[in-house]
């Protein structure tokens, strides 16, 4: 009879091992989700900024073929850039265009660094977080064939 009352007072439920493992197997889902979301956001915020620059150069190249220009076909410094035509400035919204070193503290694909070569051309770079090692890239209007990202950067 004594083994009767304890076969019917003995409990069903998890034991502390199998709640253990879900734990873990959870945290595991968790940590790689969280990776795959950092990857996700770095590419998106690099593939935004590459599309700023575009954007950027589109500007620059019009401001040399405006007839408007006071210089035919030249490109603008960076103040004529930024309020080309009158103080208003034909850049894309929310983008901020310097002539600053870019860092990784703008990898979030607004700030796009313009630094003129003269009056013959500019590069225009953007913070790309995507790449194996993260780095300002750049795109080339007029005769501008090479940017360089340092303290002061430079257009040659």
């Amino acid at each position: 009879m004594l083994n009767n009352i304890k076969t019917l007072q003995k409990q069903r439920g998890f034991t502390i091992v199998e709640l253990l493992i879900v734990i873990v197997v959870i945290a595991i889902l968790a940590a790689i989700t969280i990776v795959a979301y950092n990857g996700i956001t770095t590419r998106a915020n690099a593939t935004r900024a590459k599309g700023n620059a575009a954007n950027v150069l589109k500007v620059v190249e019009a401001y040399a073929a405006d007839e408007a220009n006071p210089t035919p076909g030249a490109y603008p410094t960076l103040t004529q850039l930024n309020n080309w035509t009158g103080g208003v400035s034909k850049l894309p919204s929310g983008v901020t265009v310097n002539s600053a070193q870019l860092t990784s503290s703008q990898a979030d694909g607004k700030t796009i660094q313009y630094v003129p070569k003269g009056t013959t051309g500019g590069c225009i770079a953007y913070w790309d977080g995507s790449l194996g090692v993260p780095a300002a890239v750049y795109l080339y209007a007029g005769n501008g064939v090479t940017g360089s990202n340092v303290a002061t950067p430079t257009c040659a």
